[in-house]
């Protein structure tokens, strides 16, 4: 696994934003691993939308296409730690970024976000990338 997407990642891809394809175009679907808690995500805001079913067939299809990445034992130890490592820096996280972030950590996979809260450098070993970062955004 070389790559774990976050759920805003994922959004892009379902509405084919080309800077995500772009990316994509130079990976196998293999190496792209989407948690189970961004399904979960995805799956959330199919059922709030006035297109339900059609939403719906979009993340199932997406399933079909990319591996699942369960929510193990391993990922929720790493979660307790880094939820107390970055509480005690006084820069706490969503429950559910930090498990797809620990899901990245426990993989030793990149995390593709474009979440601030997740780029800000406080959950040690994170490495990310932001695919939606235009090429002249400065870092």
């Amino acid at each position: 696994m070389k790559y774990v997407v976050d759920t805003n990642i994922v959004a892009r891809i379902l509405d084919g934003d080309a800077r995500v394809l772009g990316h994509l175009a130079h990976v196998e679907p293999s190496d792209v691993g989407i948690p189970l808690l961004v399904v979960a995500e995805l799956l959330f805001g199919a059922e709030k939308s006035a297109r339900r079913e059609q939403n719906q067939a979009r993340v199932q299809r997406l399933t079909e296409t990319f591996p699942m990445l369960p929510l193990g034992l391993a990922v929720v130890r790493r979660y307790a730690v880094v939820r107390a490592a970055v509480e005690r820096l006084g820069r706490p996280k969503s429950d559910f970024d930090l498990m797809i972030a620990c899901t990245a950590l426990e993989h030793c996979a990149t995390l593709v976000t474009h979440d601030t809260a997740l780029k800000d450098g406080a959950i040690e070993g994170l490495v990310f990338e932001d695919w939606l970062r235009a090429a002249t955004d400065g870092d």
